[in-house]
């Protein structure tokens, strides 16, 4: 049976102007030659109605559409109902008399519920049709309203006499209700299953394509090219992803009366899309053509991901204490640096003893205190009060000392404890769950997955990433010099040694934003976040590479608006300055300070359903 949609049973039954009881009927009876038979698939769809001739308000019209299964296999019904106003012309016209009180009204069967599912556009059958069975009725009547007013004639006075303020456009019309009937053999039935995350699985499948991040990333006609566009399957701890990555068109989508684009697919079966303006309608069609970067953030504008960004806590979707960075002329005199230190009280004293402290000008032991020694006392003593006591986190500058005050912590483990809590929202998130509330999405929570919002603040390498950790006097490498987090390594070294791959789960439960606390840290107010930057390297976001004209950017990636945007992911903390990554041609870093464009991310639940569409931005994808 190669050609199985050949099966499927499509009958169109239209309401106009013919008297009498009609009829449509469909049977297939497919016999193949030579004596093989197949089962006999026939079914009857019946409709019983009378159009009425002069239709007047109040007036209930009978109508009900059944199916009949009269063949000898099991087969699944489903039907569309469509119905529109038409006036004498042939014009459309709206189904409205004022405000939203619509002109007519199907009405369907009492305790159709019982029987009838209701999934995008169409009523589904909830149990197979057996052989002789008919289907329980779906409707009853259609009715005009009470209140219809379909002459347009209307009474004045004017010297006694009686006029008319003119016809109406509905006289002469006709009310048209259209009822497209479906089936398919029973074990076909999943034909009808138009799951989002199917969907880009399918388009993955057939390419048989494993992205290979141990090949690098290469740059062909100024364009990123690397690992092919379109949607590639990625497989992480035995869990399959299916991503949308490069120059794409096919992934629109509208939800919550909005587009979005298809990002990817979740270990759970659920679809992560992120924020793509306000659908526009032509020819009565919604579509995705926002024209300007503007158009595809939030309200149009910018945003500021944090106020400051002298403190490593500012790079917090949600931050704590803000201990921010000072500074001092390092001068000629001598200092101490240790590799621990211990507390009593507000006075606290550095391990003097062997091998575990250097002493000397800042211009002598600069490059071996930046080995592993990075407490000291800012008034160059072995001991010092909780307003002297400094963690030295940046070593390039060879006249000023940059330090983290640890007055009132235990000690850098205990900063970083205090600093990356989840206590205060960023700019960011309040923008980002200002503007869901605001678009009345938070009542459409039930369509979402709890799904991980990744604020990935482990730092993966530098004076920060623990008091035993080498950093780089000479060296700009941000993985030599400064502290980079953990999606610096995921999404920027990825591309330069083709070593480490990005990754979709989150190391720190801190740091996994959630609504509730089973799936995370549940911190967030809605289920709605930001894309990170792993995200970034599986869409074929580029890095930044100074070394290029272009700086390898790809400016046909279907994640680039023509504008900066922020992501979650935190890239790096040095001397004063904590920086995130943002989207753009190419992925780079900018201070949290900065004010960029804002696209939310949201994730539809696994099993999500579109009524219709073929994902273009002509033609998006419709989730009801």
């Amino acid at each position: 049976m190669k050609n199985k949609k050949s099966l499927f049973a499509i009958v169109g039954i239209l309401i106009v102007a013919a008297v009498g009881t009609t009829v449509a009927l469909y049977t297939s009876n497919v016999i193949l030659a030579n004596n093989f038979s197949m089962a006999d698939y026939k079914t009857e769809t019946t409709e019983s109605f009378v159009s009425p001739e002069n239709w007047q308000p109040c007036d209930i019209t009978p109508k009900t559409v059944s199916v009949t299964n009269r063949g000898s296999v099991d087969v699944a019904v489903r039907i569309k109902l469509d119905d529109f106003w038409k006036d004498k012309d042939g014009n459309d016209l709206p189904d409205l008399m004022s405000g939203d009180q619509k002109l007519t009204s199907i009405n369907f069967h009492d305790g159709y519920e019982n029987y009838w599912e209701k999934k995008g556009d169409w009523y589904v059958y909830k149990t197979n049709l057996a052989p002789n069975a008919t289907t329980e009725p779906l409707i009853d009547s259609v009715s005009l309203s009470c209140n219809a007013n379909l002459t347009g004639t209307t009474t004045y006075s004017a010297d006694g006499q009686t006029g008319e303020t003119g016809a109406s456009p509905y006289a002469g019309g006709k009310f048209h209700v259209k009822a497209t009937v479906q089936t398919i053999q029973a074990d076909q039935k999943e034909e009808w299953t138009q799951e989002i995350a199917k969907v880009i699985e399918r388009k993955a499948n057939p390419r048989e394509f494993r992205i290979d991040f141990t090949k690098k990333a290469v740059v062909s006609d100024d364009i990123f090219v690397a690992n092919g566009n379109g949607v590639n399957e990625y497989t992480e701890n035995g869990r399959k992803i299916y991503y949308y990555r490069g120059n794409v068109d096919d992934n629109n989508i509208i939800w919550g009366n909005l587009c979005w684009k298809i990002v990817r697919t979740t270990a759970n079966g659920g679809t992560k899309i992120i924020y793509n303006g306000a659908p526009t309608v032509v020819n009565g069609v919604k579509q995705c053509n926002a024209a300007t970067a503007a158009a595809t953030q939030i309200n149009g504008t910018n945003y500021r991901y944090n106020g400051s960004s002298w403190s490593p806590a500012d790079v917090g979707y949600q931050y704590g204490d803000r201990i921010e960075v000072k500074w001092q002329g390092a001068g000629s005199g001598n200092y101490t640096f240790a590799n621990d230190i211990s507390r009593n009280g507000n006075t606290y004293t550095l391990d003097t003893s062997d091998g575990q402290s250097v002493s000397g000008t800042w211009a002598d032991i600069r490059a071996t205190a930046a080995t592993r020694y990075h407490y000291f006392c800012t008034n160059g003593a072995s001991s010092c009060s909780n307003n002297q006591i400094g963690y030295v986190h940046y070593y390039a500058d060879s006249g000023t000392i940059y330090y983290l005050p640890v007055g009132g912590y235990n000690d850098i483990e205990d900063m970083k404890d205090k600093m990356f809590s989840n206590n205060n929202n960023s700019g960011a998130k309040n923008a980002v769950e200002g503007w869901f509330r605001s678009n009345g999405l938070d009542r459409l929570e039930d369509d979402l997955e709890d799904a991980v919002y990744c604020n990935d603040r482990t730092i993966g390498g530098g004076a920060l990433k623990s008091k035993d950790t080498p950093t780089s006097i000479i060296s700009n490498r941000p993985e030599d010099a400064d502290s980079p987090f953990g999606e610096y390594y995921r999404a920027k070294v990825v591309n330069d040694n083709n070593n480490i791959e990005p990754q979709l789960t989150c190391p720190e439960l801190r740091d996994a934003f959630t609504k509730s606390a089973a799936n995370g840290n549940g911190r967030l107010g809605y289920k709605v976040g930001l894309l990170t930057a792993s995200e970034l390297v599986l869409a074929g976001i580029p890095h930044y590479d100074a070394s290029l004209d272009d700086h390898g950017e790809d400016p046909n990636n279907y994640l680039f608006n023509g504008n900066h945007v922020w992501t979650i992911s935190p890239y790096v903390y040095f001397y004063n300055y904590a920086g995130n990554f943002i989207i753009n041609s190419y992925m780079s870093q900018h201070g949290v300070y900065d004010s960029y464009g804002l696209r939310p991310v949201v994730t539809l639940k696994a099993g999500t359903e579109y009524a219709r569409g073929s994902g273009l931005k002509t033609d998006p994808y419709i989730v009801e």
